[in-house]
């Protein structure tokens, strides 16, 4: 009896040095969770158990059940929550910063609207002191073109912006796909590897590394969406991602649902249902508040766009309306125009009459004199307050800052609340590392006990051994 206890104690005990081991080769793993080794006193009846008997008898020693993990549910679910608002905060910063670099001022001078703007200032300015001199006006014209080409720049950076997330989108769509499948796979995997384990009051030892491997992509998983983890009795998992129960099976049916995106990208819908995907949160929120966002309270490529827009069409209203026809015919010069009577920051342009004719601006009184009225009238319009579509009342180049400061202000706060998720989430995460990491200090005092037991059990061992050679060999000589 006691030879036995002690082999099962070094058996148990060697494989509790090698769970250390692993342990340690996977301190640097992505993913790896601690592994322990479940162990459980031998009954001196059959079959494992912590039973007394009435016989006074001592126990058979240990046994080992199976190598668990030390994982926690709970602050899974906390990470993988705070986690989804670290993936939204995060995507939607880094579309803003594409569409600051789009349409701030860069560093260069001269090429952003605002030194346009001033540029055309400096211009009319000049003309006006000099309103019959060709080579002036054309230095207007000129401006007029710089300014017009800006917005036309902004306005396309702004497009390829939204093509190019679009793209980002779809690739985002597909890794959720992905994962979603994945995690199906893995649930079959893990369902069959635990049939064949030994179920130990109630609980299921499976396939550690196949374990690690579904909560590496659900964690991955969270970071697009709102990701909900229900576990299974045989081992697998339903989970739900944005309110819908995506991921299910049972028996021999493990199914994954699919996100499905429209014709022009947005709305995402779900392949099962056809429903609309709900985004509470994550990086797929993210995009769709970004690429489709209008409002005040959701700015968007969109919502810059518009502003854009506004401004074309009130430099179209405000300087088409300041030069009167020649030889006394009514109405006024057209200086700007769009496309099909529709003005935006893409189409706009120098008026066709303008661009074939330099003179075009340049006025004379009925005697056949200069006159610089109407040039100083309209060198006055980009010192004049205008209302851009009810929302701001300034000059142009006000309205510039105000788009500009506005897209600043947004970042800033955009990128506070990234920075209150990301440490939110750390420490969510370092609390699980905590339970969950393998820790090197943890893992020498573990691997020192062992290695303790296992030598004073070699010694026990060797100690019966010389037991039983005095009372085979030396017993019963006496007397001979």
């Amino acid at each position: 009896m006691g030879l036995e206890t002690t082999k099962r104690g070094i058996q148990v005990n060697q494989k509790g040095l090698d769970v250390v081991a692993n342990n340690i080769s996977n301190v640097k793993t992505e993913g790896y969770t601690r592994q322990r080794l479940d162990t459980v006193s031998v009954s001196i009846r059959s079959g494992y158990g912590r039973s007394y008997s009435s016989i006074p008898l001592a126990g058979q020693g240990v046994a080992a059940v199976g190598v668990g993990q030390i994982r926690n549910s709970f602050l899974d679910s906390k990470f993988r929550e705070e986690y989804g608002d670290v993936g939204y905060y995060d995507q939607r910063q880094a579309m803003l910063s594409e569409i600051e670099a789009a349409i701030s001022d860069p560093e260069v001078e001269g090429t952003g609207i605002k030194d346009a703007l001033s540029t055309l200032l400096t211009a009319m300015t000049q003309f006006s002191e000099n309103p019959y001199q060709e080579v002036q006006a054309n230095n207007v014209r000129s401006a007029f073109t710089s300014v017009v080409q800006v917005l036309n720049q902004y306005s396309s950076k702004l497009d390829r912006i939204q093509k190019q997330q679009m793209e980002y989108l779809s690739i985002s769509v597909d890794e959720v796909n992905s994962k979603l499948e994945q995690i199906a796979d893995l649930n079959e995997a893990i369902v069959t590897q635990i049939r064949t384990c030994v179920d130990y009051d109630g609980k299921n030892y499976g396939p550690n590394e196949l374990l690690d491997q579904r909560n590496l992509i659900l964690d991955e998983l969270a970071r697009y969406g709102a990701v909900e983890v229900i576990q299974q009795e045989d081992g697998g998992v339903q989970v739900r991602f944005n309110g819908r129960m995506v991921v299910d099976g049972s028996g021999n049916q493990y199914t994954a649902d699919r996100l499905i995106l429209g014709a022009d990208g947005l709305p995402m819908t779900w392949r099962g249902s056809g429903d609309e995907v709900k985004l509470p949160t994550g990086a797929l929120k993210g995009y769709a508040d970004v690429l489709t966002g209008g409002g005040q309270l959701d700015k968007g490529i969109p919502y810059y766009q518009n502003k854009l827009d506004h401004l074309a069409q009130q430099l179209v209203d405000a300087f088409n309306q300041v030069i009167p026809n020649d030889d006394g015919a009514a109405g006024y010069k057209t200086l700007l125009q769009g496309e099909d009577g529709v003005v935006t920051a893409a189409n706009i342009k120098i008026s066709d009459l303008w661009d074939a004719n330099v003179n075009y601006i340049i006025q004379k009184n009925p005697d056949g004199e200069m006159d610089n009225t109407h040039v100083l009238n309209m060198k006055n319009l980009l010192d004049e307050d205008f209302s851009f579509d009810g929302e701001f009342t300034g000059t142009f180049s006000e309205f510039v800052t105000y788009i500009t400061t506005s897209l600043g202000n947004d970042m800033t706060t955009n990128q506070a609340r990234l920075e209150t998720t990301i440490s939110t989430a750390e420490g969510v995460d370092e609390e699980r590392m905590s339970t969950s990491g393998v820790s090197l200090n943890e893992e020498g005092v573990e691997m020192m006990s062992y290695n303790k037991a296992y030598q004073a059990l070699a010694r026990m061992m060797t100690t019966m051994d010389e037991q039983l050679d005095v009372l085979i060999n030396n017993t019963g000589l006496v007397g001979r």
